[in-house]
């Protein structure tokens, strides 16, 4: 898309995007008040259900519980299950009776140490013993029951998975009296233990069909599009679920309001449309316009940008040059042969770096377009960070120390030392300027399995987390340093210089209180 054309869409859309925003806000708000009215309609009824569910099985329960004290706690109970077991009544007719009465089809006497002294099963007299039939969980219901001192205390029936079948266990301490004020004794006395299946009559029944289509009961967790009601045994475990398809009454109202939304976005579309042909005109106008704003502003800001980077890599040599010209002609006659050679070299490194800069200066610039690597160069890079913080230090007057650290021992090949010299002088003159004084800046040299690794650290304030990017924007200082002299145009330029090498520089430190440390990475 040209920029003409951008910008035309930009003023479409600020002509248009009020009117848009109001009628979409309107139809979302209205898409979100019926999603919520029916997301809220169908916990409601989730909820609903599920105490349904609870308060019948609870009901059930509770019949069973009732129906086992009925049978222990009056005064014939001692004399018909713990003593008199010859009653032929209780030996024969008890199990048949509360089978057909309450569908009881399991009925145990367990004496003190839980042998059995009356069995049913199906109300047939049965040898089967309690824990042949039901799990091992039961004995908590049996421990409980022989604990209830009196009517109230009488434990909770509850829930055993037989074969895939649930059932309800309700069991009582055998008593005749309301409350036990001697024997029995609950460690002697016999227990009385009643099994029910929660089958057809509970899941048939017209209260929970009506509401909730046909539960079952489910060993697996409910699969999707159903809800569940989690049971669980004597010992907490989750014996499986009463499961039931989710109905979602809500997803109806959803559906039936879909195409009247559809209608109004439709609508809307076709205004939207009629509205962007009538303002095109006169926004592509005011596009063309625009650009052209744009070209010649843009044109200014680069002219003023290339310059501000320029002059700021040509004034380091500069003033390195400077520096050792005026020792020359101060200190000259002073100085011994080898110091005078020294000063010249740093003058001729200073002139090599300028020519350098001025032949690749464009390429500083270049971000996007890497440097290409192994054109046969080889840097020392030892000797030139040496040279540079010789270079840096003349320059500012820095008073701290260069700790060089080269875990490399030999000159790298194929990377640019115009680059890495660019690099290198605004990392070591950020360093020094930040640094505090007389301390020192570490410079490590490393090998990684594909790239180098040149690390610069200071010890001065820090940069916080949150502006590792910012630091690399152009002209962009913090607020803490505005007293200090720059112009924000260090880190960029390191950046690029990084970047024409085909690698880039971050930031690998955090700690405020440690400095910071800035890191490049090219490859071999």
């Amino acid at each position: 898309m040209s920029k003409t054309r951008r910008l035309a869409a930009d003023r479409r859309r600020d002509l248009l995007f009020p009117v848009l925003m109001l009628v979409i806000l309107t139809l979302v708000a209205v898409g979100i008040l019926l999603y919520w009215s029916a997301d809220a309609l169908n916990r409601r009824q989730a909820v609903a259900q599920e105490s349904l569910v609870s308060s019948t099985l609870e009901t059930n329960l509770d019949a069973l519980r009732s129906l086992v004290i009925d049978y222990a706690w009056w005064d014939e109970a001692v004399t018909t299950f713990d003593v008199g077991l010859d009653e032929r009544w209780a030996k024969e007719e008890l199990g048949d009776y509360l089978l057909e009465a309450f569908g009881v089809n399991c009925i145990w006497v367990l004496g003190p140490g839980n042998e059995t002294k009356i069995a049913f099963i199906n109300g047939k007299p049965s040898t089967i013993g309690l824990f042949e039939r039901m799990p091992p969980s039961v004995s908590l219901l049996l421990d409980a029951a022989r604990q209830g001192r009196s009517i109230d205390q009488v434990p909770a029936a509850g829930f055993v998975a037989i074969d895939g079948q649930l059932e309800i266990v309700a069991a009582s301490i055998v008593s005749p009296f309301e409350t036990i004020a001697g024997p029995p004794d609950p460690d002697s006395a016999s227990v009385i233990v009643f099994g029910r299946p929660l089958g057809e009559a509970f899941f048939a029944a017209q209260s929970l069909n009506s509401f909730l289509g046909t539960p079952e009961f489910s060993t697996a967790a409910p699969p999707d599009g159903f809800l569940g009601h989690v049971i669980a045994g004597f010992d907490g475990v989750a014996l499986g679920n009463i499961v039931w398809r989710d109905l979602r009454s809500g997803d109806d109202v959803i559906w039936r309001a879909a195409p009247l939304l559809l209608a109004a976005l439709l609508i809307l579309c076709l205004l939207l449309v009629l509205t962007v042909r009538r303002v095109e005109a006169v926004v592509l106008r005011e596009g063309r316009l625009t650009v052209s704003l744009d070209h010649e502003r843009q044109r200014r800001q680069d002219k003023s940008r290339f310059v501000s980077m320029v002059s700021h890599e040509l004034r380091t040599p500069l003033q390195a040059i400077g520096s050792a010209a005026d020792m020359l002609d101060r200190y000259g006659d002073q100085m011994s042969l080898a110091e005078r050679q020294e000063e010249t070299q740093t003058i001729r490194r200073g002139v090599a770096a300028l020519a350098r800069l001025v032949d690749d200066v464009l390429l500083v610039g270049r971000v996007d377009a890497p440097r290409p690597a192994g054109d046969g160069e080889v840097v020392d890079l030892a000797e030139l960070c040496s040279a540079v913080w010789r270079e840096v230090s003349l320059a500012l007057k820095a008073t701290q120390t260069l700790r060089l650290n080269d875990r490399i021992g030999h000159p790298v090949v194929g990377a640019s030392q115009v680059m890495l010299n660019a690099v290198l002088s605004n990392l070591l003159q950020n360093a020094a300027k930040y640094a505090a004084e007389a301390s020192e800046i570490e410079v490590e040299l490393a090998e990684e399995p594909d790239c180098y690794r040149l690390a610069v650290r200071d010890f001065g304030p820090g940069i916080p987390a949150d502006l590792h990017e910012a630091v690399f924007e152009p002209y962009w200082r913090a607020e803490s340093t505005a007293a200090l002299e720059g112009a924000g145009l260090g880190l960029p330029v390191a950046r690029a210089a990084a970047r024409s090498l085909g690698g880039n520089i971050t930031i690998e430190s955090d700690d405020l209180d440690r400095g910071t440390r800035f890191v490049l990475r090219w490859p071999r």
